[in-house]
């Protein structure tokens, strides 16, 4: 009974994988540059509505916030870039 068990069990824990460093980086470098462009887009909108807040504070409030969590999400995601590109590296 022992060993059934023993030949059901893999003795390697971790998976295997035919993806090259080539490929990792090509998924990664794809989705950075759909963040990038939504980023844009966001940040687009977010002008816009400053644009067309007609003085009103609320709304030139809301714009202004917008526009400033974009540009931290940029941030975030540049450093993103910058350590996946760094740990890939090493690899």
């Amino acid at each position: 009974m022992r060993l059934f068990f023993a030949a059901l069990i893999n003795s390697d824990p971790l998976p295997k994988t035919t993806a090259g460093q080539g490929t990792i980086t090509k998924i990664l470098t794809i989705t950075f540059v759909i963040i990038g462009a939504l980023a844009l887009l966001f940040m687009v909108i977010g002008g816009t509505r400053y644009a067309l807040s007609k003085g009103e504070p609320d709304n030139i409030q809301k714009a202004k916030n917008e526009i400033k969590y974009v540009a931290i999400g940029l941030i975030i995601a540049f450093l993103a870039v910058a350590i996946v590109r760094f740990v890939i590296g090493k690899l």
